[in-house]
């Protein structure tokens, strides 16, 4: 484990040498002129798309025939993503799982939950940063063509999960020859694990990606409207498919939270369409990490409140 350690200070290592040639002056200057209608919309956005995952949590919990609150799924949602963002080992999905499970959903269950919706979020990243990829840097006459992937991956992803069933059937029979020497200890963990995760499938999954969509639309709008609060004069699309491409190359195992190679990528695509590197590493530290730690943090602070006050009523009291 520790290569894994060593391999995140590279994301770190090209964060404080892109901070070390940026003209400061500029950065600030940028960063005061910041239009606050467009980051009152950012912030609605944003605030939306949290309530948009909470409920996807809880709609696929009812799927499987547990009715946690409305305010559980929000903290199992809230707390992950803060942990996620402020802890080296991004531990936000172990909490996640940790909760869910702490609520009365079995072990299996919860991981397959957690895991369905990871795989999910990844597979629309992929499918728009592949579309992003092509429009971004294709000739200009098949820009058009970067549309056609994003269209044809979705509809990939739909279809592979209304026909998860028999892509299941057909990929145990491929491997039923491998398994016959894995020992019985494993087999058991691994069998409850594969029913689980084959039960989400079957009966979330597709709340699970048609959610999933509307929070990525509203993360597309979050990116948009911060663009418009810097005034950039730029293809918007561009800076829309920035997002899905930093957002990928951050999940690599190099950096802590991204930092560094979200900004890189932001500077990359961004000075295509004449945005200062100022611009792009400002706009990169907002939206992935200083934004978004502030408003979870802002939006946890009354749970984390109604947890302790009681306490210290009782206290008081005695």
């Amino acid at each position: 484990m520790r290569w894994q350690n060593w391999l995140k200070l590279i994301g770190i290592a090209l964060l404080v040498w892109i901070m070390s040639t940026v003209n400061w002056d500029q950065a600030m200057q940028a960063l005061i002129q910041l239009n606050p209608a467009y980051m009152m919309g950012y912030v609605g956005c944003f605030v939306a798309m949290i309530l948009v995952r909470t409920m996807r949590l809880r709609l696929a919990l009812s799927k499987l025939d547990h009715q946690l609150t409305f305010r559980d799924c929000y903290v199992a949602t809230l707390e992950p993503a803060f942990m996620g963002a402020v802890t080296p080992g991004r531990l936000g999905e172990f909490t996640r799982v940790g909760y869910i499970h702490a609520h009365g959903v079995s072990m299996q269950e919860a991981i397959s939950v957690v895991t369905v919706e990871r795989l999910i979020d990844i597979c629309v990243l992929l499918v728009f940063g592949a579309g992003g990829m092509v429009y971004i840097f294709a000739p200009a006459p098949y820009h058009l063509s970067g549309g056609l992937v994003v269209v044809m991956g979705l509809l990939l992803s739909f279809g592979a999960i209304r026909g998860y069933g028999f892509v299941f059937q057909h990929l145990q029979k491929r491997l039923n020859w491998i398994l016959r020497w894995e020992p019985s200890v494993m087999a058991r963990h691994r069998q409850a694990l594969a029913t689980s995760f084959h039960v989400v499938m079957k009966r979330a999954a597709m709340p699970i990606f048609l959610l999933g969509l509307v929070c990525i639309a509203l993360n597309f709008g979050q990116v948009f409207l911060l663009a418009k609060a810097f005034g950039f004069q730029a293809d918007y699309l561009v800076v829309i498919f920035a997002y899905a491409a930093a957002t990928l190359v951050s999940l690599l195992p190099i950096s802590v939270g991204g930092l560094g190679t979200r900004e890189a990528t932001y500077i990359m695509i961004m000075a295509r369409e004449g945005i200062l590197k100022e611009q792009a590493l400002l706009f990169s530290l907002l939206d992935g990490f200083i934004f978004g730690v502030l408003m979870l943090l802002v939006l946890l602070l009354p749970i984390w409140a109604s947890r302790f006050l009681p306490g210290r009523l009782k206290v008081g009291k005695g």
